[in-house]
């Protein structure tokens, strides 16, 4: 069964999408606006363990995947582009069971705003929502590779790499994994007609950055 995408839209009136690349900042804005806002904040990594326990061969073959990779070795030393390419399928599959979840919070949530920090591709946004209720926040290389392990929810993915025979391979193999083709990834993102932000410094104010963001969900107005 296929769910109409004006259906999804019209469901999806109360939600908010802060979406990019790693290290754009997602975290950061959406948890600070949830908190300022009191918006119910949904976080596509809390629920990847959810998701994965109910993915099926059949349907989610990439979510399913994982669990026939032998060992952390061979799942993080597979070439890069095999591995992007599982990714992306991962993250497609991932899409699906968000929006099904997304539907049913957003009618139990008594009319409040639900604020997601996840990876929906401007393509699938251009489907379910409007323009004015998605941020895409990315990130350069030179971020990506200063901040992407140095960040507490990836203490335990650093821990596993750090027992491996070659950890240092297996950084550098899962940082071209992120990077692979990132700049086409980029410009589509440019070309969309989304509003974005590229962190190109090391140095970037998050308050400036959830400001932004705040005036383009149009927050300061209407609290």
């Amino acid at each position: 069964m296929l769910i109409a995408n004006n259906i999804i839209k019209h469901h999806f009136e109360n939600i908010y999408f802060i979406t990019g690349s790693a290290c754009g900042g997602k975290t950061t804005v959406s948890k600070f606006l949830a908190n300022k806002y009191d918006l119910i904040l949904y976080s596509w990594d809390d629920r990847f363990a959810e998701y994965q326990a109910l993915a099926h061969p059949i349907y989610q073959p990439a979510m399913s995947q994982r669990s026939n990779i032998s060992s952390w070795e061979e799942y993080f030393m597979r070439p890069v582009e095999e591995f992007a390419d599982w990714l992306a399928s991962s993250f497609k599959e991932q899409t699906s069971m968000a929006t099904a979840d997304l539907l049913r919070q957003a009618g139990n949530v008594g009319g409040k705003k639900i604020i997601v920090d996840g990876f929906f591709t401007a393509e699938i946004l251009k489907e379910i929502t409007d323009y004015s209720r998605v941020f895409f926040l990315l990130a350069s290389e030179e971020v990506i590779r200063h901040d992407y392990f140095n960040r507490e929810e990836k203490r335990d993915m650093l821990e596993c790499i750090n027992g491996l025979k070659n950890p240092k391979a297996a950084i550098e193999n899962t940082f071209r994994t992120m990077l692979y083709k990132q700049e086409e990834h980029d410009n589509a993102i440019r070309e969309s007609g989304f509003r974005y932000n590229i962190r190109d410094t090391l140095n970037t104010n998050p308050l400036d950055l959830i400001r932004e963001v705040e005036k383009h969900f149009g927050f300061g107005s209407e609290y």
